[in-house]
């Protein structure tokens, strides 16, 4: 119940910094900061890739004595994540003509899910007005990182083998992000690589051992620590490093694309194990039905969001601007609007669209024991 409330909190930082992206300094220090906390929601992918790697990991794991391993994960994951993928694609192909769209190269890395391959175009991409992908960059990761893992699990198999492999990935993806930067590699493409990004996965796939052995009541003791210390210090990078850094550009590299990454793996894994606690007030906040409402439609809103927002944000803030000549009202209004359209097409293709295909999941049903920890799904959704 609680994992519902997690995603529900990670698809509302990424719309957050979407739908609310805006220059706040006019409007006094609490307006900024709010705006700044807004703009770095895009922290929500992190929590994405973390949930992912606990949930499919654990689900890997528990299901490595079931019958049609290999078949019931992809057969399972194809029919929850390809039909509204590949039905956007469709959709946005077949308007190709009438709306002059401009592909390029990137048609066909998407349909491969490979469009992190070109991280500097993929990062704006755009075929045209109102048609916004650049979403997709974190989609392409996790299905590559996917394409793997099962086999890695499979072969290793070995609880403890298995937590020091991703402990060891996991420092070496931090290792290989400090050292391309130290050769001068664009950060955004360091960013959108999955093998750059891999200790977000491989730090929740550590938290999902954890949560089977008999360390896992000591872990939720610390988690709310873990947490704290964590939150803090990006907070303190945000408003207090960032712009002290940056005299000297070592933002952009030592921290911000190197080290930050791992703090935030680290810091949204310990939130997980503090959902997890009985009792507490964090898995209070997260079971409130309207945080596990979004995140049960947590993937629509986030294949859909960017769609909405290309294609009225802007127009309806000018508009809100036009009649109140107050741009946080603009702001405000345009991206609340935008957030309530999104969760409707989101609701209505998941049961209008998607539920069909979900329908089909139960031919391939997981044993009850790889039920009992977790879904067989990704961290959008369920």
């Amino acid at each position: 119940m609680a994992l519902d409330g997690i995603r529900g909190l990670a698809i509302l930082m990424v719309i957050g910094s979407h739908a609310f992206e805006s220059n706040y300094e006019a409007h006094g220090r609490l307006t900024d900061f709010i705006g700044h906390l807004l703009f770095y929601g895009y922290f929500g992918v992190d929590l994405f890739f973390v949930l992912s790697g606990f949930l499919i990991t654990g689900i890997l794991f528990d299901s490595l004595q079931d019958e049609g391993y290999f078949q019931k994960f992809y057969a399972r994951r194809a029919l929850r994540i390809l039909p509204l993928y590949y039905g956007v694609l469709v959709v946005c192909l077949l308007l190709t003509h009438p709306l002059h769209l401009h592909w390029g190269d990137m048609g066909w890395l998407l349909m491969f899910y490979l469009q992190n391959l070109h991280p500097m175009k993929i990062m704006n991409f755009s075929p045209g007005a109102g048609i916004g992908l650049y979403h997709f960059w974190s989609l392409a990761v996790e299905e590559q990182f996917y394409l793997v893992w099962p086999a890695a699990v499979f072969l290793i198999r070995d609880k403890r083998k298995l937590m020091v492999t991703m402990l060891v990935g996991s420092g070496a993806a931090l290792l290989l992000r400090l050292g391309l930067l130290e050769c001068g590699a664009s950060p955004f493409a360091m960013h959108v690589t999955t093998v750059c990004r891999a200790d977000s996965l491989l730090l929740g796939g550590v938290l999902a051992m954890l949560y089977r052995s008999k360390q896992w009541a000591q872990v939720q003791r610390v988690a709310p620590w873990g947490f704290a210390c964590a939150a803090a210090t990006i907070l303190a990078s945000i408003f207090m490093l960032k712009p002290l850094m940056a005299r000297w550009s070592i933002y952009p590299t030592l921290w911000g694309n190197g080290v930050e990454y791992t703090v935030l793996a680290l810091g949204f894994g310990c939130l997980i194990a503090w959902s997890l606690r009985p009792g507490s007030i964090c898995q209070w906040i997260f079971q409130m039905g309207w945080m596990r409402f979004l995140g049960k439609y947590s993937y629509g809103l986030y294949v859909l969001h960017v769609l909405v927002l290309s294609t009225m944000n802007l127009p309806l803030r000018a508009a809100i601007l036009g009649a109140t000549h107050n741009k946080l009202v603009a702001v405000v209004g345009a991206g609340m609007t935008s957030l309530a359209v999104s969760i409707g097409a989101a609701y209505a293709s998941y049961h209008l669209y998607e539920k069909p295909f979900l329908n089909l999941k139960h031919r391939f049903d997981y044993s009850r024991r790889a039920l009992n920890h977790g879904s067989p799904e990704d961290a959008y959704t369920k």
